[in-house]
């Protein structure tokens, strides 16, 4: 539509018109037969969430809705009574996936390749657009220490920097470019949550977040700063409070912050019912006085509540100074459908649907995903990869079973899901699957030279809602393991989980972990290949394993101590268990030797002006081609307040040929080596710093920072 055309539509608007489109609901309210298989449904009724026949045809968008055909008879439904005929934005959560599902977004973290996790977003977009669907609530860049928290899966893990980036690749794979603009066959990005939902208190969803000005400008703000540089049009506001503040309704938190100091300038959306739940927190005691507090802080969209179509007028008649806000919101909703197309064409092909979905392509594309998404933690003896001529079985509550996807698998169909037992056959590999040891022939575990055993959490045990206090895996998949052990059997164990688990109690018993989290629809595919050989893990992790439970929340980057841990009783430490995490973030092991020479710097003193390089050179010993992760950190070792022992300054995921070596160099500048001090402001201090590649233990080169 002409910009003038959409101009003079946006003056026909009452402003229950414009209340409307700043209004979201789902959608079984514009059919006469919902079909439950195809919604995500309020529960409420129509009534109840304060809509009537003249309203609900006023709001202007949808979330929760999955096929072509429903979402083309509500958009019809929809327009037919409808009196400005504006079509219907139509949202959803595909957090990894929309049919084709892929490794959940804490395993793709383990790749740390950016491209990778770029063509992923791509994917899930076209899948996504052919459905009619034009709005994905993703990605989740909050950052998270406590694996106690049941959304840790949906985020990149404990590293601020590895979540912006990751999530920055994400929104450049969903809209299809660096600007923002949405190319065809994408869809629109929607950053969330914002801000600091991450760090609840006790790993509790939903619960309060407490935390200091550097904290929160060094750490937990920062991937949203980094990921707001790819431009999403959309930003989701977070369900916490914030020291006190519901963000919902902190003017502070969606205007000063994200609008003014990192230059957001799309459209803030709120959570489901969060507007409503500001009576929860104790800030409203009614919800027109919700609806005044999130209006005021800056919220353009109200998912799964009502307040501004029904006391928008009123709230206006007491604050007039909105109308301005509110004209911009609207303003911004309209450009975007006409930027989608929606007024030229507000329906979907069904054929596209069926041509596009579950393509080949995305196939390949998930098996691809979850082999650079696994880890190997431990590998006694090189007991891995195995001989698929060995007698080998396969044991456990995941043997078996294709409910692999993990949580929000959007459309994800366990039916096209590869189990494990599967995996194996397909790679031609004569193995048996038992769920219990109970139900293995005596014969056959007598002559087994290797059991490859399932351990980890269940898919409904992480995601929203699905905080845990144990981290431990199940006492039956102990037993299993001692049973082994005390048979003398070499066991290698695929662990799966949508968090970091405490192993502490089972890992000296196994020989082998390889860890998948969830990997998606190939999910067995990938795994044999794995185990066989085919293809070689490469995989580290983005979030620290705990040894026990109560050792969390725990980060690789924790600050200094003035009694840091060591073997003294008055250090640093718990007296009961081993100093530091089991398998620390950015932990992972190879099949193959793989060494880092020629390690040099470009400039040993460094000032405002100057980019730095340092060079490395990495060599691939083995005879098969791998891919290798190179992680720099640094270490800043003094400063005015106190630094974490190690911070993640870039990485890259290398290609390397058999017998072949590479160069590689990483770029920064002085401003990338610069921290938040105590009020939040950005600070670059004369002095040393450390860097290190990929071991923590040890610096591999230092320079001098000398300003002007």
């Amino acid at each position: 539509m002409e910009l003038e055309k959409l101009s003079a539509l946006f003056e026909q608007m009452t402003l229950e018109d414009k209340f409307g489109q700043m209004t979201q609901t789902t959608g079984e309210h514009f059919l006469e037969m919902p079909n439950k298989e195809e919604l995500v449904e309020t529960g409420p009724s129509m009534e109840d969430l304060g809509f009537n026949a003249e309203n609900i045809y006023q709001i202007g968008s949808v979330l929760g809705v999955s096929s072509t055909a429903v979402i083309n008879e509500i958009q019809r439904t929809y327009l037919k009574k409808s009196r400005l005929k504006i079509p219907l934005l139509f949202m959803h959560d595909a957090i990894h996936g929309y049919r084709t599902t892929f490794p959940i977004p804490l395993a793709l973290a383990s790749s740390f390749d950016r491209e990778l996790v770029k063509d992923v977003a791509e994917a899930v977009a076209e899948e996504m657009r052919a459905t009619g669907l034009h709005v994905n609530f993703s990605p989740m860049v909050d950052l998270s220490r406590d694996p106690r928290w049941g959304r840790v899966m949906e985020g990149f893990g404990e590293d601020s920097f590895l979540a912006g980036e990751l999530g920055k690749s994400m929104i450049e794979g969903y809209q299809g470019s660096e600007n923002g603009e949405i190319l065809n066959d994408h869809v629109v990005a929607c950053l969330k949550h914002f801000v600091a939902y991450g760090a609840p208190e006790a790993g509790k969803d939903y619960a309060s977040v407490d935390m200091s000005e550097k904290e929160f400008y060094g750490f937990y703000a920062r991937p949203y700063e980094i990921a707001l540089s790819a431009n999403p049009r959309f930003v989701m506001a977070s369900f916490n409070s914030l020291n006190g503040e519901p963000v919902t309704a902190s003017r502070y938190l969606m205007n000063d912050l994200l609008r003014e100091k990192f230059g957001f300038d799309g459209l803030n959306i709120s959570d489901w019912g969060a507007v409503g739940e500001l009576k929860n927190h104790g800030v409203a005691d009614s919800d027109k006085e919700a609806g005044d507090l999130a209006m005021s802080a800056g919220i353009d969209i109200e998912m799964l509540s009502n307040t501004f179509l029904t006391y928008g007028s009123k709230i206006l008649e007491e604050k007039p100074e909105l109308l301005e806000q509110i004209d911009l919101a609207v303003w911004k909703i309209l450009c975007l459908k006409n930027e989608l197309g929606l007024f030229e064409q507000p329906f979907a092909s069904e054929e596209s649907e069926k041509t596009v979905v579950r393509q080949e392509k995305f196939i390949q594309l998930a098996r691809k995903s979850a082999l650079e998404s696994t880890v190997l933690l431990k590998n006694n003896q090189n007991i891995l990869p195995v001989n698929r001529k060995d007698n080998l079985i396969l044991i456990g509550p995941f043997a078996k079973t294709q409910d692999l996807l993990g949580n929000w698998a959007c459309k994800g169909k366990e039916t096209e899901t590869i189990s494990f037992e599967q995996g194996f056959k397909n790679q031609n590999c004569p193995i048996k699957a038992y769920e219990t040891l109970d139900e293995v022939p005596d014969k056959e575990l007598k002559y087994a030279t290797q059991v490859i055993i399932t351990i980890g959490e269940a898919s409904n045990w992480s995601g929203e809602g699905h905080s845990s206090s144990d981290l431990e895996i199940a006492d039956d998949q102990k037993e299993l393991i001692r049973s082994l052990k005390g048979m003398g059997k070499k066991i290698i164990a695929i662990g799966l989980s949508g968090r970091p688990l405490a192993l502490q109690s089972v890992i000296a018993d196994l020989d082998a972990l390889l860890w998948t989290w969830y990997l998606g629809n190939e999910m067995g595919n990938a795994v044999a290949q794995l185990v066989l050989g085919i293809e070689r893990p490469a995989g580290r992790l983005p979030m620290s394993f705990p040894r026990v439970s109560a050792q969390v929340p725990i980060r690789y980057n924790e600050l200094r101590s003035g009694r840091p841990a060591n073997e003294s009783t008055y250090s640093s430490r718990y007296q009961d268990i081993e100093i530091g995490p089991l398998f620390p973030f950015g932990f992972g092991l190879q099949y193959d030797e793989f060494s880092i020479d020629d390690v040099s710097l470009s400039k040993f003193e460094i000032n405002q002006d100057d980019v730095i390089e340092i060079h490395v050179r990495i060599s691939n010993h083995s005879q098969y081609d791998s891919k290798f992760t190179l992680n720099l950190f640094f270490e800043d070792p003094i400063a005015r307040i106190v630094r974490p022992v190690r911070e993640l300054l870039d990485f890259v995921k290398l290609d390397l040929k058999a017998k072949h070596s590479e160069d590689y160099s990483f770029k920064f500048t002085l401003a990338d080596l610069s921290y938040a001090d105590n009020k939040g402001t950005k600070v670059i201090e004369n002095g040393p710093i450390h860097f290190y590649i990929n071991d923590l233990s040890k610096a591999r080169i230092s320079c001098n920072v000398k300003l002007k």
